[in-house]
């Protein structure tokens, strides 16, 4: 079974003509031409279509299914090292004139096969990712639903009834990608038994400052509240989003909110950050804390010098770094007012 939808924009298209050139300066036109048409589409709007796909795949998902080059993995946060893959793919996908693919999985596979199977948290769900990935120029946002029988499946036959079902011409994937049963495939498994099918770029550890950049290094930094080393390696800063509480307060300097934050989120610990939310094109600063006794609840203060003029209770929040100020500086308003 398989379901579709997208999110709308417009596709790109180009084309260009060379002419009488040496053959280094052909080569340096085709570059100049991919570097203008990634600019192009950077700053366009592509049409993300995101295909959800339940195993066994059936013929009917990849019925319309297009020539592509497929990247792999799971993409947490999508950081910048996970940028780098789509953007060499991307390279890729317009020197070959093919589609670009994503094939990503939900739930994360240790929800189904590691010891712990309760539901997890994310540093971008399943919506968030797909809109990064819009950004990025991905056309097509293939999510497998990923449960035991899925698990079960050979490294083969994920090769050639995922890959090939969905006409992968360029597989790209991280070093470390591990598919199949057990996790029994690897990129070099990958380059052995698809060579029938299609190409392989295997992309190389990506580092910044001697450190593995991963979704598991962004994650013990968002548990540790460590918010100002995040964007080095995602880009940007964390956001989250929330919904505000009916009742939410007002002092003469302030105005408190009580939010309670989605739980597909990963949360922060309990302390004292600053945090920034856009509201009609303007943006405001504040703070948002949380006590130890709050821990086991989903609920968080926030507090801002200037009055937003909130209409929607869906808020989304940029987490910055740790406050100045100590959580036994901050008073449940709700005991105030």
């Amino acid at each position: 079974m398989c379901f579709h939808n997208s999110c709308m924009g417009s596709f790109i298209s180009f084309d260009y003509q060379l002419r009488k050139r040496t053959a280094g300066s052909i080569e340096g036109l085709f570059d100049e031409v991919i570097n203008r048409t990634f600019q192009e589409a950077d700053e366009r709007k592509m049409e993300l279509e995101i295909i959800h796909v339940l195993h066994p795949l059936s013929s009917l998902c990849t019925a319309k299914a297009e020539p592509c080059v497929m990247v792999l993995g799971f993409f947490d946060g999508v950081h910048l090292g996970h940028q780098e893959l789509i953007n060499r793919a991307k390279k890729i996908a317009l020197q070959q004139d093919l589609k670009l693919a994503v094939m990503t999985f939900f739930p994360h596979p240790k929800q189904i096969i590691g010891s712990d199977q309760t539901p997890k948290k994310y540093i971008t769900p399943l919506v968030q990712k797909a809109k990064i990935m819009q950004e990025l120029g991905v056309e097509t946002l293939i999510v497998v639903n990923f449960d035991s029988a899925f698990a079960n499946l050979s490294p083969f036959g994920f090769i050639q009834e995922y890959l090939c079902g969905f006409k992968c011409k360029h597989a790209v994937a991280g070093f470390d990608f591990r598919y199949g049963y057990k996790g029994e495939g690897n990129m070099e498994k990958l380059k052995i038994e698809g060579k029938r099918f299609f190409e392989v770029t295997e992309v190389e550890k990506f580092e910044i400052a001697h450190e593995k950049v991963s979704s598991t290094m962004l994650r013990n930094l968002i548990e540790n509240g460590r918010f100002a080393d995040i964007p080095a390696y995602l880009g940007t800063y964390f956001q989250s989003h929330g919904t505000i509480n009916s009742s939410y307060f007002r002092s003469k300097n302030h105005q408190h909110f009580l939010v309670t934050l989605s739980e597909a989120f990963l949360t922060p610990p309990p302390g004292v950050y600053l945090i920034e939310m856009q509201n009609d094109g303007n943006v405001y600063e504040g703070i948002a804390y949380q006590t130890m006794e709050e821990s086991n609840q989903e609920s968080w203060h926030l507090q801002f010098n200037d009055y937003l003029p909130l209409e929607d209770m869906k808020i989304h929040i940029k987490w910055k770094c740790e406050s100045t100020k100590k959580l036994n500086q901050m008073t449940d308003m709700r005991a105030v007012y």
